[in-house]
This record gives C-alpha cells, sequence and structure tokens, in this order.
C-alpha cells in the first residue's frame, strides 16, 4: 500500500486539531483516502497530543508508528517524537533557536530528516495579523510540504470562515500566501504523494462516533439519553447537534442511571431509544439492566471502551470490556452483545441492534471504543434504503390488543419465550412488569416451580436468538493455512496488513467476530480443523474472546498478538508481528 503520513504534535488548546482538520478535508477532497487519529491526556488544556493522518489513494484504515512529516507546535514534540520520522522525512517546528543535542543531530542526519523552523510570529507580526491566524500559517506551511495547490486550501478556508466576512477570508488567504512563499523560498522539497483516486473526493469524511450517531438516528431510534464520558460522549454530541433535524429527543440525564432508566421507560412505552457511557458508567447502570433482563424490556446501551480498571487511561483505547459486556449485572438473563468495528457497520449495526432488542425483548449491548469513537474515515455514502424495522411481536393491532389476556405476556411455555409485548394504555389486559420474580401476569410468585419455568422461558430467548445470529465473517482464504481470529477495531489494520505485498498470495484469513455473544463457533472450528496456524489478536491483557471461544466450545486458541498500552495496533506493528508466520 502506498501511503503518506503526518501527525501535528502540541499542547491541547493549541491548535493541534485543527491544523489536522483542515488538511484531512484538504487531501479527501484532492481525492485520497484519509485516516484519522487523535492522542490526547486528560486535560482540558496542556498536556502532550497528537493527531496524525495516514493518506492514500487505496482504502486504508489505520495509522503507522512513523510518519513522512511531524509538526511540532511547541519542543515538547521535539524532544519526544523525533524518532517517529522516516527516513527523508520533514520536521517543521515553530520554536525560535531550538538546536537538537548532538546524538539527536547525528541521527537526523544519518537518516535524512530536513528540519525546518518556520518563525511564525515574525510572519505574522510583519503581517500585523493576529495570532489566532498562526494556525492557518502552519497549514498553509504544510500543505506545501505535501505538494498539494494552495488554491484547494482557500477554498476550504472559505467554507469555513465565509460567514465572518470578505475581510476575515482575505486575511487568511494572506497567511495562506505567506505560508507557502517560506517554505518554496527555504528551498525545501515537498513530498510526492502516490497519483490521487478522485473518487474519494464524494466519499464522506467522519468520525467512527458520527457513523452510529447515523445509524442510530436511521434505526428509527427517537430518543437518545447520556452522561458525558469519554469517549461516548463524542456520540451524544453528535446526536444532540442532529436534534433539530431528526426532531428526536434527547436528554442529558444527571448520571448514568437516570440516564438508563430514562431510555428503559421509553423502551417500555415503545419508543425506541438508546443510550451511551463508557466502563465506570456502564457499572452504575447494570442495576437496571439486570432490571430489564427479567420484565423482557428491549435495551440498547452503547459501552465505548476506554483502559480500567478505575478512571484508567480516559482518553485513551481498548479492547478490555467485553467480559464486563457479557458478564454484567446480577443473575441469568438473555443479553446479545455487539461490536463495531469502523464506520461502516458503526452505521449498518445500529438498527439491528434495535431490532434484536425488540425482536426478543432483551437488552442489547454495542461495543465500541475511543479508537472507532474518535477516528476520522473516508466513507463511501451509506445506503440509506436497506435497513428495515422490525418490532417483533409487539401487539398494536386493536383487534388482536383485544383478545390478549395478562397472562399471555410472561407465559412460560410460548415458543422461543419470546411472548407478546403491548404497550401501557392501550385496549390489553393489564400485566405487572418489575423486578421480583413474577407469573404469567407478572404478580410476584416466589415459588420454586415458577422460578424454574421463568428462568427456562427467558432463557428459551437466549438459544433462540444464538440460532438467528450470522455465523462471523471470514475474509481471505476458505481454506487457509493460517487463521486469525479478532472482533472489534482490530479489523480494520488487519485487513490493511493483509492487502500489503509481502501477505499477497498467503493462504492466511482472518474471522473477524461483530456478533461476540451468544457466541456462534461452528464456523470457527470448521476453519480451525483445516488452518495449520491460529492466532488470537486483541487489545486486551487476557485475551478476552479467547476465553469465551475456549468457555464455548473447548478451543484454546494459545498463539496471541496482545495490545493493552492504551494504545490501538498500529499497520507496521502488527504487520511485523505478523510476517514471521509466512515463514
Amino acid at each position: 500500500m502506498k501511503r503518506i503520513s503526518l501527525k501535528v504534535t502540541g499542547a491541547q488548546g493549541q491548535g493541534v486539531n485543527s491544523v489536522g482538520e483542515i488538511c484531512g478535508k484538504g487531501l479527501k477532497h484532492a481525492g485520497y483516502c484519509v485516516f484519522g487519529y487523535r492522542e490526547y491526556m486528560s486535560l482540558i488544556k496542556g498536556g502532550h497530543s497528537g493527531y496524525q493522518l495516514d493518506v492514500s489513494p487505496e482504502k486504508l484504515e489505520s495509522s503507522e508508528t512513523t510518519v513522512d512529516i511531524l509538526v511540532n507546535f511547541n519542543h515538547h514534540g521535539l524532544m519526544q517524537n523525533w524518532q517517529e520520522v522516516k527516513k527523508g522525512g520533514i520536521i517543521l517546528h515553530q520554536t525560535p533557536m531550538w538546536e537538537f543535542p548532538s546524538e539527536q543531530q547525528k541521527w537526523l542526519k544519518d537518516n535524512d530528516i530536513t528540519v525546518v523552523y518556520l518563525p511564525v510570529e515574525d510572519i505574522l507580526k510583519k503581517m500585523k495579523a493576529p495570532n489566532i491566524l498562526g494556525n492557518v500559517l502552519i497549514t498553509s506551511a504544510v500543505w506545501t510540504l505535501l505538494g498539494q495547490d494552495d488554491d484547494v486550501l482557500k477554498e476550504l478556508v472559505r467554507k469555513q470562515f465565509g460567514h465572518k466576512g470578505e475581510e476575515i477570508v482575505q486575511m487568511n488567504f494572506r497567511c495562506i500566501d505567506e505560508g507557502t512563499a517560506f517554505i518554496r523560498d527555504d528551498s525545501v522539497q515537498p513530498l510526492t504523494l502516490p497519483a490521487p483516486d478522485l473518487k474519494w473526493a464524494n466519499h464522506m469524511y467522519l468520525t467512527g462516533s458520527e457513523a452510529m450517531g447515523l445509524g442510530i438516528i436511521h434505526g428509527g431510534c427517537r430518543m437518545y439519553v447520556g452522561y458525558p464520558m469519554t469517549p461516548s460522549s463524542p456520540l451524544l454530541s453528535y446526536i444532540a447537534d442532529k436534534q433539530n433535524e431528526t426532531e428526536m429527543v434527547i436528554k442529558q440525564a444527571e448520571d448514568e442511571i437516570t440516564a438508563v432508566q430514562m431510555m428503559s421507560g421509553a423502551m417500555h412505552m415503545g419508543t425506541r431509544a438508546a443510550t451511551g457511557t463508557s466502563g465506570g458508567g456502564f457499572d452504575l447502570m447494570t442495576e437496571s439492566l439486570s432490571l430489564n433482563g427479567i420484565i423482557e424490556n428491549p435495551a440498547v446501551i452503547v459501552l465505548a471502551q476506554r483502559p480500567g480498571p478505575a478512571t484508567g487511561l480516559p482518553t485513551w483505547t481498548c479492547q478490555g470490556d467485553l467480559l464486563l459486556a457479557v458478564g454484567a449485572a446480577h443473575g441469568e438473563f438473555p443479553r446479545l452483545v455487539i461490536s463495531v468495528s469502523d464506520s461502516q457497520d458503526s452505521f449498518d449495526l445500529m438498527p439491528e441492534a434495535f431490532n434484536y432488542a425488540d425482536e426478543y425483548q432483551t437488552p442489547v449491548i454495542v461495543l465500541t471504543d475511543k479508537h472507532i469513537a474518535e477516528a476520522l474515515y473516508t466513507q463511501v455514502p451509506y445506503d440509506v434504503t436497506k435497513a428495515e424495522i422490525r418490532r417483533g411481536n409487539l401487539v398494536t393491532d386493536p383487534k388482536k390488543l383485544a383478545k390478549l389476556k395478562s397472562a399471555d405476556r410472561y407465559d412460560p411455555t410460548v415458543k422461543d419465550g419470546i411472548s407478546p409485548r403491548w404497550l401501557p394504555g392501550t385496549e390489553a389486559d393489564v400485566y405487572c412488569a418489575q423486578g421480583d420474580e413474577h407469573d404469567a401476569e407478572g404478580n410476584v410468585d416466589e415459588s420454586a416451580s415458577n422460578a424454574i419455568a421463568q428462568m427456562q422461558k427467558r432463557m428459551a430467548k437466549m438459544t433462540a436468538l444464538h440460532n438467528a445470529l450470522p455465523e462471523p465473517d471470514l475474509i481471505g482464504d476458505s481454506n487457509p493455512d493460517i487463521l486469525l481470529v479478532c472482533w472489534g477495531s482490530t479489523r480494520s489494520v488487519v485487513d490493511d496488513v493483509l492487502k500489503s505485498e509481502e501477505f499477497a498470495g498467503a493462504s492466511i484469513a482472518y474471522l473477524h467476530y461483530s456478533f461476540l455473544w451468544p457466541l456462534k463457533t461452528e464456523k470457527l472450528l470448521q476453519l480451525v480443523s483445516k488452518a495449520k496456524k491460529i492466532v488470537l489478536i486483541e487489545g486486551n491483557y487476557n485475551g478476552q474472546l479467547g476465553k469465551l471461544i475456549r468457555q464455548e466450545c473447548g478451543l484454546n486458541i494459545e498463539e496471541r498478538i496482545l495490545k493493552y498500552d492504551g494504545r490501538p495496533f498500529f499497520y507496521d506493528e502488527l504487520h511485523r508481528a505478523l510476517t514471521p508466520l509466512l515463514s
């Protein structure tokens, strides 16, 4: 894969994101597939942060550990990130009188690294321009180093600042001209990007949270409730921004317990609703999760993973909450656990989450993670015609409602454990939905025989759900010598690695799980019987999917590639880890 990588570093609040965002949009508009990755500390201002763009005329959805251009807003980037530049790359910085130590200077020279000092303050002073325009000046210098036409950059600036008036636009244009002229006058050789593919210009450019928000809206959700917690907050913010367009009810609750209970009440009344949180907030929701289990109420909860325990690494990423999603809350009851992996199924799987919740009258937990939630994807426009809304055994027909009896709601003899469900206030008999063990009408019944019957009724839905779920996706050779097993955000980087020249023609495939609980293992066991090597790839310490696989079918995947440092798998990192498998 032909790719170019750019990284902007600096303190939070310095404008690191604005440079990355403008360059990302511009490169996509110029005909490149762009993938954006952000790193930042859990501080509102200060703390070292980075905004990385990986760019290619081919599809890519992963980042590298090294970059072609490193842009430093302050000296911390010069001290911490200098070795991340590829051979022949460029370092652009704005720290006056900076000198690298002699050992670093030797490394930079040996690796043919060009260091460019951009005197931002001096140029702005000469222009009599305010300091706030420094980001545009830096962006123009980066844009020139990428070998791009400044007319494209000016068009983006006009779109972004045109509402502020022509005087502001022209001042920004002057900054672009000054930045471009400085790089050209300094005789710095720009990078040579691969030839673009203009199909990317018409694609969407959005975060995983925005993709999930669109999927939630497309799935017929009419109410979203949340309490801010990284990395679920961008989802709440995005859906709130769309409130006037969608006419949804959006609530920021006072805490996570209130959020999940408001969602549960809305679902009980027949309104499709969802809530989202991260690990600590999900812990608080688990009593209500259990309540939804016993009253057989549809529920949709987005669990955006970040490293724990406790506060852990609140602005970093992991795949550490799979077992939490599968086992959280007291008692045994059916549930579905799904994981999105990229911007495509962040959209596609949300309508299905609501459909399964309605059909099986059960909680559905949708896993995402910080990497997916905040990554920027170049996304083909979504097909908004193919999704369907399935409400399952929800009775709304007046004639059918008139025939219902109270005991129909929790009748333990019903097929697959799925009872008729009707809404409070409709013309039908009344039943009781409450958290004590109950009889068919919902009345408290603590007898042993009733406890057995109701448990078996509820868990019968788990068997039916297991049978209805699709098998995991197989990508690659259907009779592979090497089988990789993964889930969630690892899919994108595995896909990018297997498209590389070194793996072309190799008998290798990967099995990707989107539906994680109940777990289907038939296809896995068929492939394992043929493969010579099986490798588990996960972003956690214990290999949590591996544990579930062993629990469900006895297969112990011994060879594992696990990562748990708060960072996602990087393209070159995973490439190095998988290459020995080919020998």
